[in-house]
């Protein structure tokens, strides 16, 4: 064998660098990881441990209910009304359903009273065909008033058309003297009646 070439500057070596000769080191990445899984193994179940000795703390520490305390609520039919509305549309359907049952249908208001409901249609049917209630007139127009009443209560529908104004009650006739002297015999003349509104 021939000898290598040499380097016309010499041997290429440099004493600080070197290769590696050995491989990575499995055995100390495998013992990191199992001391890492350990350490949190062990924090878990310390964890674990001190909440189950505050929890026995706590029931120990708290005092014992009498017999006759109220039970706590334990599901949603226990707390009073009005609960959650869950299903809004639902309950829309049902009300509008209940509204129109009932506006169209039959039913006693007090069945005691013999007070009952029909249907709207046909009560706006009646109230076309019978008209609204209206109070009588009363006897007396200034009665429960300050002043003469012109049939305010009915809204006028039984006002006289074309008959004089009873609004004020008449004034008291004047008392004439019988005549003395020469006028004794003779009556007094009758005067014309007059129109009505006051003309001759």
């Amino acid at each position: 064998m021939s000898e290598p070439h040499a380097h016309p500057h010499g041997e290429l070596h440099n004493p600080d660098t070197a290769h590696e000769h050995a491989d990575i080191n499995i055995g100390a990445i495998v013992a990191f990881i199992g001391g890492l899984t350990a350490v949190a193994l062990a924090i878990q179940l310390s964890m674990w441990g001190m909440f189950k000795v505050l929890e026995n703390i706590e029931e120990k520490s708290d005092p014992s209910l009498p017999p006759y305390a109220a039970v706590p609520a334990t599901n949603g039919t226990d707390f009073p009304s009005p609960s959650l509305q869950t299903t809004p549309w639902t309950d829309l359907k049902a009300l509008r359903a209940e509204e129109a049952a009932y506006l169209h249908g039959y039913g006693w208001v007090d069945e005691q009273a013999g007070i009952a409901r029909i249907p709207i249609d046909k009560a706006k049917a009646l109230l076309l065909q019978k008209g609204l209630p209206v109070r009588p007139e009363l006897a007396d127009a200034t009665e429960g008033t300050r002043v003469a009443a012109t049939g305010e209560s009915t809204g006028g529908r039984n006002l006289p058309a074309g008959g004089a104004d009873r609004s004020t009650p008449a004034p008291p006739a004047a008392t004439t003297k019988p005549p003395q002297g020469a006028d004794a015999g003779r009556l007094p003349a009758t005067a014309a009646p007059k129109k009505p509104g006051g003309g001759s």
